[in-house]
């Protein structure tokens, strides 16, 4: 009888670490096809974590892949989810005088929109904005900067309106720009 008790007690705490093992995988994973970390910044410049998360795409890998963050040439960000581009920063240093309407003026992009009195100007998968930055880099006086949603669908304007505000602000505060 000692035996059986014994064996069942076993059984019974198997199944009972089991129980909980799937309780804590099931509470891990995500219900959006992710199996990655969220981060709460791109490529080591804090953003709202939240917002991020609905830009970035589904998948089982995410890399943060960054040229050296560079106040003297350009500078670019990939956020990889499994290998394909999801989410990415791009800046580019101008001389004095470059503007963001200049910005647009080669580029193929279609229904600007600008925003907070023409500070920044959004498209349907992407936000830029021109920052001043005199005397932090011997390329010019102004970084344009802009984050692109890759996979883009319907809410990554909006998103990328609400996220690039204060990423391009700490985008200027690591630089070292002047107030």
């Amino acid at each position: 009888m000692r035996t059986k008790h014994t064996f069942t007690s076993t059984i019974k705490a198997l199944a009972g670490v089991i129980m909980y093992t799937l309780a804590l995988t099931a509470c891990s994973s995500t219900d959006d096809g992710r199996s990655y970390s969220l981060p709460d910044n791109i490529c080591g410049i804090t953003v709202d974590g939240e917002i991020l998360a609905q830009l970035l795409d589904d998948g089982d890998e995410l890399v943060q892949d960054a040229n050296s963050f560079s106040r003297s040439g350009s500078y670019i960000c990939h956020m990889y989810v499994d290998g394909n581009d999801s989410v990415v920063s791009d800046a580019n240093w101008h001389e004095s005088g470059y503007t963001l309407r200049e910005y647009f003026e080669y580029s193929n992009i279609k229904g600007v929109r600008y925003v907070e009195g023409g500070k920044y100007a959004s498209w349907r998968s992407g936000i830029a904005t021109v920052i001043p930055c005199p005397g932090v880099s011997e390329k010019g006086d102004v970084v344009d900067v802009s984050l692109e949603d890759m996979e883009w669908d319907e809410e990554s304007r909006s998103l990328l309106e609400e996220l690039g505000p204060p990423y391009f602000d700490a985008y200027k505060k690591k630089l070292g720009c002047p107030a």
